[in-house]
């Protein structure tokens, strides 16, 4: 759909400490963890509780217990109610493979192969392996058959991840042909990977002649692997959780870094890996998962017959996780990290956090409890810890390890802030010890306890189009560890177990706190400071590494480096035999998707757009509010208004008690800034807020009610606390810039093509921040507060709104009667006007200086927006060139470690790389995508085409949750219509149409491009572009 090209978000999701995964950055993205609990059909009453007899009727099951299928013995069959699924457990009587089945009415049905790995060092072994695993095996003996079948393939998810001690190996598809297209190569690249030594080179780390021609030359460090993970801990908050992960659980594998410590990664052998393999990834060692509506018997005979049937069982013991033995003191440990230049002040660039090793995680109650009561802990601003560490405002707020992990063997508690002075250290601390005595003394407001249960009872009925995918993220861990997954997904009876303890034991998660919390020794207190000599001393040791190793090898060895150096090149140079993938048809994707008709009608005088699908008795509600009329400075502060609003509470609730309300009746009040250029002519745009929320539909009213006090009684006159969520909000956006270098990388080079985008990347990119924190400079925060409160009476007006309902057939016209009510509440004022003029700029470059060890580079160009005609034969040649060209470019020769081509619904066109060695050779290849599109050109035939097409049709086609259907149209105005035309001339595209774009788009360089680099000072940087650069520091 239109809305999936719209990627750019003002900053990254913040992820859990513990989950250190390592995921493959040119794959399509899954939603959030979080999306995972959804779905649940409406519950039948209790009857239990009637004194009446009752049958129980028995349930028909399509595999039942006991019973042999294709070598897979089921062991256990149950139903879950709460998320409309049965759960089937099989295991293979040969080998003992778990396979764990979900069936379940989705079409978006998920496969994924997963492992216990354990590294007992830093080289990055599983992390590689994982890589490595995907370059190729016995039935498809292709060079990295995953990113080729990319394109071949309309996944709506495929990927590789390495966690701490675990590697999986998931993919999701709406097509049948398609799933067991993938799941025979995913099969296959599992337990019968080729492991070639010019992969490893490739994909691991290797010695390398700088110049590959020229044996005397001086040799470098290269490696897909190894330049990711120099990227991964660039950034800081990766450094702080890593290291927190490895000193709270030291004795065992959780001691060390299973993506890799790049000074550790070049002690790895290709030899350790292929033993490695042999050993981690034997079936008995593995565990399959299967999800959605497709046929489970010819899964299992698959298995059976081509992988498992001639292995036989093995004692998978040796890669079992002990508990971590508990310490008898609490411990500290310092750490340094690199100083961050778009980040807070030097003296405030510190970290702090506090961790309590929980329980063994596969005590699933006890761990749903902990979790529950981490949630009050820390949780808004009625929680014990948000009062007393975040409302002092001594810090930028949460660190990114603040929450509770479950996934590790042994569950943690983590609270910690970042942006602080190191003479805050002991405040922390004292707060911390202060916060927990408080608590025990008065324990938890009943209020705060039911609206974080609430909260969670309402997501069980939200449903996600990635359901199948985010389940099994979910329930990786526990499962890894041997754990119930099924009972896990009792979530409802698991709340019912935790309320009756607390209506049993007013006192009851006080005991929990003082055996987990106050008498604790397994405590763990990290800080963490910037050192200006960070990047030095790093690059010093990388350069030590470097000379130990050359100065081991005699002539022999360097001779074979450099004969490995043009073997490897000639390998990423030979044509691809593609051929031995298999590959969707034209007949199996022609059919669009079929999505509910929208209605559109007036309310109140307000455009209201009107869908009826089934949504679980919940109801969403989306209004969107024009703010074009605001004035360019108001405009740039709309951001923080969104941040800010729902966090200041009304004249009727104060900012507590809305936090409660809210939390006890939706799933709360979102608000954000959306940027939409006229996807016609490109020739305007216009910018609007837009709020969005949803609640089960016995609480609609109040979900209007409490809207209707937002919208028309916010109240922002409390200067300390505004004080404080704004330093919060600079600091927030601040972070994690490294992690999306390529996103604020192409928006920073579009902000170069036109006015429009120039704007966007003030109000989102790196120019945000920048403006942010000198406006905070010059400003009071009752000045800040004055033109906050006048963008509020601006916007909240009915005269420039339009609202989008999504309800069941059922509840529709009650909910539309409830906004009736609520638009009659709000101000009519004077309409604004309706959009602004683009205008397209001169070219130009800039860099944006990053203290970090990689680049990430794009470009960006002008073309035609999304209902021109050009506009599909362009998106198809982006997948194109990023299959063909770039990615065997950049990524697989200079060794960054993503590569890629994208056109945006605005007409601009961008090419980017991610965590990048290279910044001007990068920029080089950019410009020689015509040259390359010319000399190879045999390469763009009838099969290249049709699977560029199967790349647009993953976006096109993806599944879209039922709170979101119509999102294209409420927003872009594309409708239905728009959208399968747009669908159709995309797959009718022609060579020779191909062609003809190419002549007219890229033969010469565009009137209006923009270039930008994110990363380290290049003094060369004009001498080697021949560009005059700006330089931002």
């Amino acid at each position: 759909m239109l809305s999936r090209l719209k990627c750019l978000r003002l900053a990254p999701h913040r992820t859990n400490v513990l989950r250190a995964q390592r995921a493959r950055t040119n794959c399509k993205s899954v939603s959030t963890f979080d999306d995972m609990l959804s779905g649940a059909k409406p519950k039948e009453a209790n009857v239990a509780q009637l004194e009446v007899p009752h049958i129980i009727q028995q349930q028909e099951y399509r595999y039942n217990e006991g019973k042999l299928y294709h070598g897979f013995q089921c062991e256990r069959v149950e139903r879950i109610p709460d998320f409309d699924l049965t759960s089937y457990t099989l295991r293979h009587e040969g080998t003992g493979t778990e396979l764990w089945h979900i069936d379940r009415n989705d079409t978006n049905n998920v496969f994924s192969i997963n492992f216990r790995t354990t590294p007992f060092d830093s080289t990055g072994l599983p992390h590689i392996l994982e890589h490595l695993a995907l370059c190729g095996s016995k039935n498809y003996p292709v060079r990295d058959p995953f990113f080729k079948m990319l394109n071949r393939s309309v996944a709506t998810f495929m990927n590789a991840m390495t966690g701490p001690d675990y590697t999986l190996y998931p993919f999701s598809t709406m097509n049948e042909v398609d799933f067991r297209n993938l799941q025979r190569i995913y099969l296959d690249a599992v337990f019968n990977p080729n492991l070639a030594h010019l992969d490893f080179l490739q994909e691991g780390w290797r010695l390398e002649n700088k110049d590959l021609h020229n044996r005397e030359s001086e040799l470098v460090i290269k490696g897909v692997v190894y330049n990711e993970m120099k990227g991964a801990f660039s950034e800081n908050s990766q450094v702080f959780g890593q290291n927190l992960l490895n000193n709270i659980l030291p004795d065992h594998t959780y001691g060390h870094v299973s993506g890799g410590n790049p000074l550790e990664i070049p002690k790895l052998t290709h030899t350790d890996l292929i033993e490695f393999h042999r050993k981690y990834y034997h079936p008995s060692n593995a565990r399959i998962y299967s999800y959605g509506s497709f046929d489970l018997t010819k899964t299992l005979e698959l298995i059976d017959k081509e992988y498992l049937s001639l292995r036989t069982r093995i004692d998978n013991s040796y890669s079992r996780i002990p508990l971590q033995p508990r310490w008898s003191q609490p411990r500290h440990v310092h750490i340094s990290s690199r100083l961050d230049n778009m980040g807070a002040a030097f003296d405030r660039q510190n970290q702090i956090a506090i961790a309590l090793l929980m329980c063994d995680m596969t005590n699933i109650q006890e761990t749903f409890e902990l979790n529950v009561l981490s949630e009050i802990l820390i949780r808004g601003p009625n929680s014990a810890f948000y009062k007393s560490l975040i409302e002092p405002n001594f810090s930028g707020g949460y660190n990114q390890s603040t929450g509770y992990s479950a996934d590790t063997k042994d569950t943690a508690f983590v609270v910690g802030l970042q942006d602080l002075r190191v003479e805050d250290f002991k405040k922390f601390n004292d707060l911390f010890s202060q916060t927990l005595c408080k608590a025990m003394e008065e324990g938890f407001e009943s209020q705060h306890v039911e609206s974080i249960l609430h909260n969670l009872e309402l997501s069980l009925k939200h449903q996600s189009p990635h359901f199948g995918n985010a389940l099994l993220f979910n329930s990786t861990a526990l499962w890894n560890h041997d754990g119930d997954v099924v009972s896990n997904l009792r979530v409802s009876d698991m709340i019912a177990r935790l309320r009756t303890c607390l209506r049993q034991n007013k006192n009851y998660f006080q005991e929990k706190m003082n055996t987990y919390f106050v008498n604790n020794s397994h405590k763990l207190t990290l800080t963490m400071s910037p050192d200006e000599l960070y990047e030095e001393n790093f690059k010093q040791a990388e350069l030590e590494m470097l000379k130990q190793k050359t100065n081991a090898l005699d002539n022999e060895k360097l001779e074979k480096i450099y004969q490995n150096g043009l073997k490897l090149d000639a390998s990423q140079k030979a044509a691809p035999n593609t051929n031995l993938l298999p590959c969707l048809t034209l007949s199996d994707v022609k059919k669009p998707p079929n999505w509910p008709k929208l209605r559109i009608q007036t309310i109140q005088e307000v455009q209201t757009q009107i869908c009826e699908v089934p949504t679980n008795e919940i109801t969403y509600l989306k209004c969107l509010f024009n703010i074009t009329g605001l004035s360019e400075d108001e405009v740039k502060l709309v951001p923080l208004f969104c941040n800010i609003i729902n966090d200041m509470g009304t004249s009727m609730h104060d900012f507590r008690e809305f936090d409660k309300l809210v939390l006890s009746k939706t799933a709360g009040i979102d608000f954000k800034l959306n940027f939409v250029e006229n996807v016609e002519d490109a020739k305007s745009y216009r910018l609007s807020l837009m709020m969005t929320t949803h609640a089960l539909d016995k609480n609609v009213p109040d979900m209007f009610s409490l809207c209707q006090d937002l919208l028309r009684n916010f109240k922002l006159d409390d200067t300390d606390r505004l004080k404080m969520l704004i330093e919060n909000y600079i600091s927030s956006i601040s972070i994690g810039i490294a992690s999306s270098g390529h996103l604020y990388a192409m928006l920073g080079a579009a902000a170069l093509v036109s006015n429009a985008s120039k704007l966007k990347s003030l109000l989102s990119g790196v120019d945000h921040i920048d403006f942010m924190k000198n406006f905070v400079q010059k400003n009071n925060t009752t000045d800040i507060r004055d033109q906050l409160k006048s963008i509020g009476t601006k916007v909240f007006s009915k005269s420039n709104l339009r609202v989008a309902i999504n309800s069941s057939e059922s509840y529709l016209p009650t909910a539309v009667d409830h906004l009736k009510n609520f638009l009659e509440t709000l101000p009519t004022l004077e309409k604004t006007i309706e959009s602004s003029e683009i205008t397209l700029l001169h070219p130009s470059c800039q860099q944006y200086l990053m203290n970090i060890p990689v680049n990430y580079c794009a470009k960006a160009f002008f073309a035609v927006p999304y209902l021109h005609k050009d506009h599909p034969t362009l998106r198809v040649l982006a997948k194109l060139v990023s299959a063909k060209y770039l990615l065997p470019v950049v990524r697989e020769q200079n060794g960054a470690y993503g590569a890629g081509a994208k056109i945006s619904s605005d007409g601009i066109f961008s090419f980017y790389s991610y965590r990048d060695p290279h910044s001007t050779k990068t920029l080089e290849a950019f410009e020689k995508t015509y040259e390359w599109l010319q000399s190879e050109s045999k390469q763009i035939d009838q099969q290249a085409l049709f699977e560029a097409k199967l790349g647009v049709l993953q976006q096109l086609d993806s599944p879209i949750a039922p709170g979101n259907i119509g999102i294209d149209y409420f927003l872009y105005e594309v409708s239905q219509d728009m959208f399968v035309k747009y669908r159709s001339r995309m797959l009718s595209i022609t060579v020779d149409e191909l062609h003809d774009v190419i002549e007219r788009y890229f033969k010469e360089n565009s009137k209006n491009y923009g270039k930008c680099i994110l990363g380290p000072a290049n003094e060369n940087l004009e001498l080697e572009t021949g560009q005059k650069w700006n330089i931002i520091s």
